[in-house]
């Protein structure tokens, strides 16, 4: 296993994921997008654990950078309550230290709805609010139990790149966590990738991100149009 730390501009394409999706292969994206994530969790170092104070599964990177999705959805909206972004229902927690070295000045990071930066233990954490749906308990029994909770209330945050034969998890503005649909056939078998839009607002110079490889990636718009957008990436082969 290896962190993989030059990114082409093919590779990138990755992130076009949601957008080339076609409405006729919805079941089948499902599906397999479910066993093909279990599937890279289950090549990852450590098994993904669970966490009784964050509620949450969390999925490690060999580097361990962290994915960590919620359970239950539901619980941050009760009744009386706002979103609490401090519980987020997914997050990613990567190494302050390369953010903070390329000139990282967090008090500059700008509001965006539903998303949460924070730097603590010499962690940075980006907190992610994602909606109000009550999943099952069963999502509390395993990782994939709850990403097939994901799957089923909020179906469009999952995308297919078929060249690519990647699946990826819509965080919001632009971030994406990215899995192969077949390791045996792919060298980038999960993909962190960030807009790094925020970051340069934050005093942050992209390219000089140790560990991560600043990309123009190819991707569509809402119109179905082609465009290239820019995107900071992570990615780990685990083979």
């Amino acid at each position: 296993m290896k962190f993989m730390n030059i990114v082409t501009l093919a590779a990138a394409g990755s992130i076009a994921a949601a957008s080339l999706m076609g409405c006729g292969a919805t079941d089948v994206v499902a599906k397999v997008a479910k066993t093909s994530f279990g599937a890279v969790a289950g090549a990852l170092p450590a098994a993904p654990a669970w966490s009784e104070k964050d509620y949450a599964w969390s999925l490690a990177s060999p580097a361990g950078d962290r994915l960590l999705l919620s359970s239950d959805f539901s619980r941050n909206n009760a009744a009386g309550a706002s979103a609490d972004l401090d519980k987020p229902d997914a997050e990613f927690v990567f190494d302050a230290d390369p953010f903070l070295a390329a000139g990282l000045d967090i008090s500059k990071l700008p509001a965006a709805d539903g998303i949460k930066y924070e730097i603590e233990d010499g962690m940075f954490m980006i907190h992610f609010e994602l909606g109000s749906d009550k999943f099952s308990p069963d999502a509390k029994k395993s990782l994939a139990s709850a990403f097939s909770e994901l799957v089923k209330f909020q179906r469009t945050r999952i995308g297919y790149h078929e060249k690519l034969d990647h699946y990826g998890i819509k965080l919001g503005n632009g971030n994406m966590f990215e899995w192969a649909k077949d390791m045996a056939a792919n060298d980038k078998d999960i993909v962190f990738a960030l807009n790094p839009e925020p970051f340069i607002a934050a005093d942050v110079d992209p390219s000089s991100i140790a560990g991560w490889s600043f990309a123009k990636v190819e991707t569509r718009d809402d119109a179905g149009k082609t465009v290239f957008v820019d995107k900071l990436l992570k990615p780990f082969n685990l083979k």
